[in-house]
């Protein structure tokens, strides 16, 4: 009796731990502005000739102290408005959430990305990832797109 016992204890501890890192709930609600739109079943927002491109976040959070993090493409160089206070970095921004916060967010592409997304060579996107253990995860992902042309 005391082998079933332990068998189902393992059991139960393998399906808790696989439950606990497949969780998926979000720890807060993270609205785009504008700028940030669906196209063609993707979240996307649009990058000027010169590699700049601009959006907001609006995050209100369900519970304090998540972490935040944005990965940019790689060598892409960001100004970001946190409550007033100018936030500059390049590729990966992260910060610790705990109220109601509004991120201005600032990018600019590397020239040579800039001319291949707009070459439509390549796709880029940012990442925008809310965690905090054991199990409040959530990740968006919005892509970028060139400024069309007016015909």
């Amino acid at each position: 009796m005391d082998k079933k016992i332990v068998t189902l204890a393992v059991i139960l501890v393998a399906v808790l731990v696989y439950a606990m890192k497949t969780a998926s709930i979000p720890p807060a609600y993270v609205e785009g502005s504008a700028e940030i739109f669906l196209m063609n079943n993707k979240t996307v927002t649009i990058v000027e000739k010169d590699g700049w491109g601009l959006f907001t976040l609006t995050i209100k959070p369900k519970i304090s102290d998540f972490t935040l993090e944005i990965e940019f493409p790689e060598g892409t160089k960001y100004l970001i408005k946190k409550n007033g206070k100018e936030l500059r970095g390049e590729n990966t921004f992260s910060t610790k959430i705990s109220g109601n916060t509004e991120l201005i967010v600032n990018f600019q592409l590397p020239k040579d990305k800039t001319e291949r997304l707009y070459r439509e060579e390549g796709e880029y996107y940012i990442k925008i990832k809310t965690t905090k253990l054991p199990f409040w995860n959530a990740e968006y992902t919005i892509y970028l797109i060139p400024r069309k042309e007016k015909s």
